[in-house]
């Protein structure tokens, strides 16, 4: 598990829950298994750039909004300004 693995894994569990969306739903919706978005969240599993578009198409942001929001994140962690 990685930095950026954990900070993806919790930009996506933010903003499913924003949205109101339950696991099953956001999986439905994108085409992917539960079993999947619920290790994305744990940061247990990395998600292929395929995978990313579909869960943007479905939380309504553009996939460069998560990939800079993910940078920032790991920025912040590894300069240990949480």
């Amino acid at each position: 598990m990685t930095e950026l693995d954990k900070a993806f894994g919790s930009l996506l569990r933010e903003l499913r829950n924003e949205r109101a969306l339950s696991q099953e739903a956001l999986a439905a919706e994108a085409g992917l298994a539960r079993n999947y978005i619920s290790q994305l969240e744990l940061g247990s599993k990395c998600p292929s750039l395929r995978s990313v578009f579909k869960l943007c198409k479905v939380l309504g942001i553009a996939p460069g909004d998560v990939v800079g929001e993910v940078d920032r994140r790991v920025e912040k962690r590894e300069s240990g300004t949480y």
